[in-house]
């Protein structure tokens, strides 16, 4: 039986990109109805309750679904939604700008989204065995590439500080990679499609964070970090975490953002973790 530490740890990715792959969208929609001056402030506001009740906005979808949509559409699956619409949103601030001209960026940028893309298929590929071998071996080269050029791109971070966030994060998305892969040979024992949708998000996230962290400490542009899924927030269920994590309007909070990112010990910050790096 689930304990309630799994349930949280289950629902930790997907409460995290309910914002950024099903609110904001619609957000930004907006401006073709006449509301374009309100859209700040809605993505300011569910980003703030977002930060305060964690979770919010996936119950918030959710109880909309179940009161205002047909009871067919009221079962569906939220771990498989936001998954499945992660290759419909326009992340392109996620990535890093054209002002960093150095291939290792572009490179990165291509790679990474061709991770997440192959990612977000899997709710379409999963019900084809032989197909969805395929798209198993797509995203295990992604995921090497991904990492080969998060590895490319150590030689444009000028602190031991930067690189040591980096390294934090690679970890992270190492220890979910296999993760990930875990899940997928468990599912052909027992077919439990939704922890590989779980397993699939955490991927999706944790790609969001190596994307975040280097432009961090390689562009010079103050960093918005209400962009991005708030994953270790959901994870710790902790409303006592730095606010200097989550937001950047100004430079001393853009200088703690990457005091928080360098730092392995605190407790506010992901735990460490031991792993193989079986994808380097």
């Amino acid at each position: 039986m689930a304990t309630m530490d799994d349930v949280t740890l289950a629902s930790a990715p997907t409460n995290a990109l309910t914002l950024p792959n099903i609110i904001y969208p619609v957000v930004e929609q907006l401006d073709k109805s006449g509301y374009k001056d309100i859209q700040s402030d809605l993505h300011t506001t569910f980003f703030k309750l977002e930060e305060l009740y964690p979770g919010f906005s996936r119950s918030f979808l959710q109880s909309f679904i179940n009161k205002e949509v047909s009871p067919l559409l009221a079962t569906t699956n939220m771990n498989e939604l936001t998954l499945k619409l992660e290759k419909h949103c326009d992340k392109s601030s996620y990535f890093i700008s054209s002002s960093r001209g150095e291939q290792e960026f572009h490179e990165l940028n291509i790679r990474s989204k061709n991770l997440k893309h192959i990612l977000s298929r899997i709710p379409d590929d999963i019900n084809e065995k032989r197909e969805f071998l395929e798209t198993i071996k797509e995203i295990a080269s992604a995921i090497k590439k991904t990492l080969d050029s998060v590895s490319n791109t150590y030689q444009y971070f000028k602190t031991a500080e930067g690189r040591q966030a980096l390294e934090n994060e690679k970890k992270e998305f190492i220890k979910y990679s296999k993760n990930f892969s875990n899940t997928l040979k468990a599912y052909f024992r027992d077919s439990k499609r939704d922890d590989v949708y779980v397993a699939a998000n955490h991927l999706l996230v944790q790609t969001d964070y190596l994307l975040r962290t280097i432009k961090l400490y390689c562009e010079t542009d103050t960093l918005d970090d209400s962009l991005y899924p708030l994953l270790s927030h959901h994870q710790n269920q902790a409303r006592l975490i730095s606010p200097s994590r989550y937001s950047s309007n100004n430079n001393q909070q853009h200088h703690n953002l990457r005091q928080s990112s360098s730092s392995s010990s605190s407790a506010n910050n992901r735990p460490n973790s031991s792993y193989e790096t079986g994808y380097n």
